[in-house]
């Protein structure tokens, strides 16, 4: 694949964003805690309220990615922001915010949590990613954490297309992308999935109401695409007719995996989440990977 290639590093740039790629540093993990607790109160420090151990990597290599660039009255964009705490993260930093959602119950949590925290709503538009409400080259900045490998179909493709379509010449795009082991893509369609059987089989069928019930944004007819590297290029770059300018790779590890599969499932205990992210091994290598967090380029 073009451009997979070793990108030089970029040293510290930000004073409060501060990345090493070999590991996510104290601080900066630090930050996102602070963050989640101001989000959610106290009760996050006993459950994450989705800053899993990924999100801590994801989260600060798209910080670092959108805001390593100066920039004035810049806009960025946050497609399938369902509850995440990164719209708020991004107002907090400076940026005008635009959440955007197919999901009115995560909107009115976003403009509720922006006006708490902020004293100011956050720009929020009720859309499908498929068809995005903005005309072309009319955004500068936009981030897709974890939510375009939940489009079925070929919605990825649409969504993909829609990205470059709006996105201003050498605008920005930050894109996090779960990957396949294997040379091929692959699909989970259960809204259980990832869950240990433990805890699917004492909750039963209690266990989707509770998982609403604590902001994680599932449905009966959840989808999840990992993505081959091959995929990553034919569905997402080619589509969006724009370019890798850098990229990182999330490596779990035989600890973290037997974790989470066997004992506790990802997302849950916020102490454990914050441990875990320190075993995450971020490099630019393919091998193995399970997540790759992206920098893509619009052309002039």
């Amino acid at each position: 694949m073009n451009k997979w290639c070793a990108l030089r590093s970029e040293r510290h740039i930000l004073s409060n964003l501060h990345f090493q790629t070999k590991l996510l540093t104290k601080k900066t993990a630090r930050q996102l805690l602070t963050h989640n607790v101001r989000v959610h109160g106290l009760r996050s420090v006993i459950y994450c309220y989705g800053l899993s151990a990924f999100r801590y990597v994801e989260y600060a290599v798209s910080l670092f990615f959108l805001l390593q660039s100066p920039g004035q009255d810049r806009t960025i964009l946050d497609l399938g922001c369902g509850h995440s705490i990164l719209p708020t993260l991004l107002q907090m930093l400076g940026a005008r915010t635009i959440a955007l959602d197919s999901n009115k119950n995560a909107l009115k949590w976003q403009i509720k949590r922006s006006e708490e925290l902020i004293g100011e709503s956050i720009g929020a538009v009720l859309a499908d990613m498929r068809c995005l409400p903005f005309k072309n080259r009319s955004i500068s900045e936009v981030s897709c954490i974890s939510s375009i490998e939940h489009i079925p179909s070929e919605g990825d493709v649409a969504a993909a297309f829609e990205i470059g379509r709006i996105l201003k010449g050498s605008g920005l795009c930050v894109i996090t992308i779960p990957m396949s082991a294997d040379k091929k893509s692959y699909i989970k369609n259960h809204w259980a999935a990832e869950i240990p059987g433990l805890p699917k089989r004492l909750l039963g069928p209690c266990l989707l109401t509770i998982m609403t019930k604590f902001n994680v944004d599932r449905t009966s007819h959840y989808f999840e695409r990992y993505f081959s590297q091959e995929d990553i290029n034919q569905r997402i770059v080619c589509p969006s007719k724009c370019v890798i300018k850098d990229c990182f790779t999330l490596k779990s590890g035989n600890l973290v995996k037997c974790v989470y599969q066997k004992i506790v499932p990802t997302g849950v205990l916020t102490t454990l989440e914050f441990l875990m992210a320190k075993f995450l091994a971020v490099s630019r290598s393919m091998q193995e990977a399970d997540t790759i967090i992206v920098k893509l380029e619009k052309a002039s």
